[in-house]
Protein backbone atom coordinates (compact mmCIF):
# COMPACT_ATOMS: atom_id res chain seq x y z
CA UNK A 1 0.00 0.00 0.00
CA UNK A 2 3.07 2.27 0.93
CA UNK A 3 4.25 1.89 -2.69
CA UNK A 4 0.65 2.83 -4.07
CA UNK A 5 0.48 5.45 -2.15
CA UNK A 6 4.17 7.11 -3.16
CA UNK A 7 3.18 6.44 -6.85
CA UNK A 8 0.47 8.33 -6.55
CA UNK A 9 2.29 11.18 -4.93
CA UNK A 10 4.51 11.13 -7.66
CA UNK A 11 1.35 11.55 -10.20
CA UNK A 12 -0.34 13.71 -8.53
CA UNK A 13 2.38 16.06 -6.26
CA UNK A 14 0.99 19.37 -8.24
CA UNK A 15 -2.42 18.99 -7.22
CA UNK A 16 -2.89 19.94 -4.02
CA UNK A 17 -6.35 18.73 -3.40
CA UNK A 18 -5.06 15.14 -4.42
CA UNK A 19 -1.60 15.41 -1.84
CA UNK A 20 -4.38 16.31 1.09
CA UNK A 21 -6.37 13.07 0.22
CA UNK A 22 -3.25 10.73 0.06
CA UNK A 23 -1.61 12.61 2.89
CA UNK A 24 -4.83 11.57 5.22
CA UNK A 25 -5.05 7.80 3.53
CA UNK A 26 -1.72 7.62 5.21
CA UNK A 27 -2.57 9.17 8.67
CA UNK A 28 -5.54 7.04 9.06
CA UNK A 29 -4.05 3.77 7.37
CA UNK A 30 -3.78 2.01 10.15
CA UNK A 31 -7.51 2.09 11.18
CA UNK A 32 -8.43 1.92 7.14
CA UNK A 33 -6.92 -1.22 7.10
CA UNK A 34 -7.72 -2.81 10.49
CA UNK A 35 -10.08 -5.20 9.32
CA UNK A 36 -7.19 -7.39 8.54
CA UNK A 37 -6.78 -8.29 12.19
CA UNK A 38 -10.71 -9.17 13.10
CA UNK A 39 -10.55 -12.71 12.87
CA UNK A 40 -13.20 -13.67 9.81
CA UNK A 41 -13.95 -10.60 8.57
CA UNK A 42 -14.47 -10.75 5.02
CA UNK A 43 -10.93 -10.44 2.43
CA UNK A 44 -13.12 -9.77 -0.45
CA UNK A 45 -14.03 -6.74 -1.55
CA UNK A 46 -17.86 -7.56 -2.68
CA UNK A 47 -19.46 -6.32 0.38
CA UNK A 48 -17.35 -2.73 -0.37
CA UNK A 49 -18.54 -3.23 -4.24
CA UNK A 50 -21.90 -3.03 -3.34
CA UNK A 51 -20.90 -0.17 -0.95
CA UNK A 52 -19.16 1.40 -3.77
CA UNK A 53 -22.28 1.20 -6.67
CA UNK A 54 -24.80 2.49 -4.32
CA UNK A 55 -22.07 5.48 -3.37
CA UNK A 56 -21.54 5.51 -7.15
CA UNK A 57 -25.41 5.96 -8.18
CA UNK A 58 -25.72 8.79 -5.64
CA UNK A 59 -22.51 11.06 -6.51
CA UNK A 60 -24.08 11.36 -10.08
CA UNK A 61 -25.80 14.46 -8.17
CA UNK A 62 -23.00 15.55 -6.59
CA UNK A 63 -22.52 17.91 -9.54
CA UNK A 64 -25.76 20.21 -8.49
CA UNK A 65 -24.21 21.19 -5.49
CA UNK A 66 -23.70 24.78 -5.05
CA UNK A 67 -20.07 24.45 -3.66
CA UNK A 68 -17.61 21.99 -2.63
CA UNK A 69 -18.51 22.54 0.76
CA UNK A 70 -22.21 21.56 0.71
CA UNK A 71 -20.92 18.38 -0.78
CA UNK A 72 -18.29 17.63 1.24
CA UNK A 73 -21.38 18.54 3.93
CA UNK A 74 -23.54 15.59 2.23
CA UNK A 75 -20.87 13.06 1.87
CA UNK A 76 -20.57 13.29 5.60
CA UNK A 77 -24.04 12.83 6.01
CA UNK A 78 -23.99 9.82 4.03
CA UNK A 79 -21.18 8.04 5.18
CA UNK A 80 -22.45 8.54 8.84
CA UNK A 81 -25.79 7.22 7.72
CA UNK A 82 -24.44 4.05 6.11
CA UNK A 83 -22.38 3.56 9.36
CA UNK A 84 -24.88 4.25 12.07
CA UNK A 85 -28.09 2.44 10.06
CA UNK A 86 -27.71 -1.26 11.67
CA UNK A 87 -27.70 -3.84 8.47
CA UNK A 88 -30.47 -6.36 7.58
CA UNK A 89 -29.81 -7.86 4.37
CA UNK A 90 -27.55 -10.11 5.47
CA UNK A 91 -27.63 -13.99 4.23
CA UNK A 92 -24.99 -17.03 4.89
CA UNK A 93 -22.20 -16.57 7.35
CA UNK A 94 -23.42 -12.84 7.68
CA UNK A 95 -27.13 -13.28 9.14
CA UNK A 96 -25.34 -12.65 12.38
CA UNK A 97 -24.84 -9.35 11.23
CA UNK A 98 -28.65 -8.80 10.92
CA UNK A 99 -29.75 -6.00 13.21
CA UNK A 100 -25.86 -4.34 14.22
CA UNK A 101 -24.37 -1.35 12.81
CA UNK A 102 -20.98 -1.13 11.04
CA UNK A 103 -19.50 1.39 13.49
CA UNK A 104 -20.58 -0.89 16.80
CA UNK A 105 -18.15 -3.68 15.12
CA UNK A 106 -15.52 -1.17 14.63
CA UNK A 107 -15.43 1.29 17.63
CA UNK A 108 -13.78 0.79 20.79
CA UNK A 109 -15.65 -0.76 23.76
CA UNK A 110 -15.21 2.00 26.03
CA UNK A 111 -16.37 4.65 23.67
CA UNK A 112 -20.20 5.41 23.62
CA UNK A 113 -21.57 6.56 20.00
CA UNK A 114 -24.84 8.70 20.64
CA UNK A 115 -27.82 7.41 18.16
CA UNK A 116 -28.31 9.77 15.15
CA UNK A 117 -31.29 7.50 12.91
Amino acid sequence: MDRRLFALFRDYRDDPVCVSILTNIQRYKEELLSYRNIKGSPLTTNLIEGLNSHLEARLTSLRAFQSVSYAKLWMNGYILKRRMTPWTGCTGKFKKLNGKRGVDLTKKQRVNIPTYF
